[in-house]
């Protein structure tokens, strides 16, 4: 009897690792998620600081989202996002009375790529411009244009568009200067340089994060958030904020824009917009400017955008962040966490370089031992992959920034004292192992 291959069961998304950890095993296969716990089909659990792929602020497996979800089926499983629908405008209702006032129209989507593509096509729409400006190793999302967007580079089979400018992020200037207050300084001047090298009133739109993640949760200043905004009304240039990790509490406010001071004309959320209960994105845009497309009209958007099911987990994550005060919580168990990494910073100034971030998205950068890149990747690389296997063989999950200088966290906003202290502990030993 012939014996059938072995099915390599789908493809899922790899960023690395060997060819035989891209083939689904025991040890590699969830089976299930409860809290902030994931579990293994070979048994192992782990306890995830990682947000999965920061998107659990509110706590995975919650009966209540369930309910609402199967209620929503029986009444409304699906309608095509251009039918104004009860749910639809139940959102909206919810949505508007957390954001901040100046920003009043949303347009749903799918997730953070195709609603920074909706940012991107209104205010090319409304500039009459085509020029859009990110910062350099930033990441936007992960289709072929967005990929432009993106300040990472492009994959070898890209479609480069020239529209797509980038400049120098605030990391690159901490990486050669060690000094944050000038680092931003020096940011925003190239920022400034950027916009006149390439003809600022070619600009339709600005996009940037409150927190940049690939860095490792990287905050703008207050002043260069001020810098930014007065450049982009000097130019007539449109000022988004990609949202899409650091809305919904996850810096300690509702919006990482409130943290740093930024008044963007729109803001893109994904990810914790729905605590990953359902793909939802949205771009919600200034009051003029929302209106402006709502009388011309914006044919953009996908089949399953605005989806019933997403916009009722949206709905239901707003409930639970307003009536179990977890935004606040997130501010208050940022707070302690923020405390006992810069203990441990303190205790180990031979380790530990920097501690940054807002909220409970927060980065440890190591130092290194020696100097220069590897592969793309930092000198301190190897201290950090040191640590993060540490703590993976203790049941803990954490992740890293892209260049693999830092330690990462970003758990949801359930997450305990115990917990805290657990993780700080576990992170001390490894550092002493170091």
């Amino acid at each position: 009897m012939r014996k059938e291959p072995e099915h390599p069961f789908y493809l899922p998304i790899w960023y690395g690792g060997t060819p035989e950890e891209r083939r689904a095993n025991a040890a590699n296969t969830y089976v299930r998620a409860e809290g902030m716990t994931v579990t293994l089909a070979d048994g192992t659990s782990f306890e995830d600081w990682s947000g999965q792929a920061f998107v659990n602020n509110i706590g995975l497996g919650r009966a209540d989202i369930a309910k609402a979800l199967a209620d929503q089926v029986l009444r409304m499983s699906w309608l095509t996002p251009a039918e104004f629908a009860d749910i639809r405008l139940a959102l909206t209702r919810d949505l508007l009375a957390v954001l901040p006032r100046h920003l009043r129209v949303p347009f749903y989507g799918l997730g953070g790529s195709d609603s920074n593509e909706a940012a991107i096509r209104a205010a090319r729409k409304v500039t009459k411009r085509s020029k859009v400006l990110t910062f350099q190793g930033a990441y936007h999302g992960d289709t072929m244009t967005i990929e432009n967007v993106s300040g990472m580079g492009l994959t070898a089979y890209a479609d480069p568009r020239p529209w797509a400018v980038h400049a120098p992020a605030p990391y690159a200037f901490w990486q050669n200067l060690g000094d944050w207050d000038r680092a931003y300084e020096e940011t925003l001047d190239a920022f400034a340089r950027t916009l006149k090298k390439h003809g600022p009133k070619e600009f339709a739109c600005v996009i940037v994060e409150p927190v940049n993640m690939t860095m490792g949760a990287v905050p703008l200043s207050r002043d260069l958030s001020r810098g930014i905004r007065e450049l982009c009304d000097r130019h007539g240039i449109k000022l988004v904020a990609d949202e899409v990790i650091t809305a919904f509490g996850r810096t300690g406010a509702w919006f990482g824009s409130e943290t740093v001071g930024l008044r963007p004309d729109a803001m893109v959320f994904a990810k914790g917009f729905t605590g990953g209960y359902a793909p939802l994105g949205a771009v919600v845009f200034e009051r003029e400017w929302g209106e402006r497309l709502r009388t011309t009209g914006f044919p953009h958007g996908l089949t399953f955008g605005a989806h019933p099911l997403g916009c009722t987990a949206a709905r239901e994550t707003l409930r639970i962040l307003r009536t179990e005060g977890l935004v606040e919580r997130a501010k208050r168990m940022g707070a302690l966490l923020r405390a006992r990494f810069e203990g441990l910073r303190e205790a180990r100034p031979d380790d530990v370089r920097d501690v940054r971030g807002a909220g409970l998205f927060l980065a440890m950068e190591l130092l290194p031992r020696g100097r220069g890149r590897k592969g793309g990747l930092h000198a301190a690389w190897p201290r950090v992959e040191a640590v993060w296997t540490g703590l993976r063989r203790q049941g803990v999950r954490i992740t890293t920034n892209n260049d693999g200088s830092s330690l990462m966290v970003c758990p949801p906003f359930t997450v305990t004292e115990d917990q805290v202290e657990r993780l700080v502990s576990r992170l001390d030993a490894c550092l002493a192992a170091l």
